[in-house]
């Protein structure tokens, strides 16, 4: 769960996507420290955006096993829900475009705000850097700050 709240943090932020917009596509979260694949998918749906990301279980028995998160947002600051495995997961994000490479979030857990997010698409469309700041060590990690980049597959 800790894994998927912060991975929602971060395919929030990086949500600004036009259709043919360099935001649009599969991104995969640029992590050293772990040999599992972390993905987003971005992708336009009425006037805002559908962001799904799969992400490997790697507790889990047996084969891998990948939980899937959704969230829907039209890009204007209201709250909606994550998604996970199609189930509400009591994280909820708010999530609005600045301009055409920015993105700012504020995350939710069960009512209570646990962080903000600011993400910044590069000037080649080729990565997104993400700037989390959990303001409270739980499901979306140990509080503090924290960059990750992000690279369009």
């Amino acid at each position: 769960m800790k894994r998927i709240a912060f991975f929602v943090v971060l395919l929030a932020l990086s949500t600004e996507l036009w259709a043919a917009s360099p935001w649009s596509g599969v991104w995969v979260l640029r992590d050293p420290t772990t040999k599992f694949r972390l993905t987003m998918t971005l992708e336009e749906v009425g006037a805002g955006w559908k962001i799904t990301c799969r992400i490997p279980v790697p507790d889990a028995p047996g084969a891998a096993v990948t939980s899937v998160m959704t969230i829907e947002t039209a890009l204007d600051g209201k709250e909606v829900p994550n998604l996970v495995d199609g189930k509400p997961s009591g994280q909820t994000m708010e999530i609005r475009k600045i301009d055409s490479h920015h993105t700012f979030t504020v995350v939710k857990f069960q009512g209570q705000q646990t962080g903000i997010s600011k993400s910044e698409l590069s000037p080649d469309g080729k990565t997104i850097k993400t700037e989390n700041n959990i303001a409270v060590s739980g499901p979306n990690g140990p509080a503090g700050k924290q960059v990750q980049y992000w690279d369009k597959q």
